[in-house]
């Protein structure tokens, strides 16, 4: 009777010391990485720190190789330190040196579109010839 107890609770602290040292956000962020797989692109926004931009090297149980192309060395990231990470990376840069989601970079150049077509079709309405 107390040899299966021990065996059963040792077991339960086993689990419970797993589960404990990543929770629910780090277990997203690895199924994410899981995802893009190796050699795929991948941004990797830092808790209260940079963003990584590079190709994933290595996915391993607690962390994660990201080659970093701007730095252009191997960076070992823990998942449990990512905020969130996202397939691919902007290739052109803004003003403060950050690269471009290519989401902003399409709504951008959208709405330049729009306005320059608002600006012509108000012209030919308030043409009186």
């Amino acid at each position: 009777m107390p040899r299966r107890f021990l065996c059963w609770f040792l077991t339960m602290m086993l689990f419970a010391g797993a589960a404990a040292g990543q929770g629910p956000q780090a277990a997203k962020i690895r199924q994410q990485v899981g995802k893009i797989g190796v050699l795929g692109n991948i941004t990797v926004s830092i808790a209260g720190g940079p963003e990584y931009y590079g190709s994933i090297s290595r996915i391993g149980a607690d962390d994660f190789s990201v080659n970093e192309v701007d730095q252009r060395r191997e960076i070992v990231i823990r998942y449990r330190e990512v905020r969130r990470v996202r397939e691919g990376y902007g290739a052109t840069r803004n003003i403060r040196g950050q690269r471009i989601h290519p989401r902003t970079k399409l709504i951008v150049t959208l709405a330049v579109v729009g306005g320059l077509l608002a600006v012509v079709f108000i012209a030919v309405a308030s043409d009186k010839s």
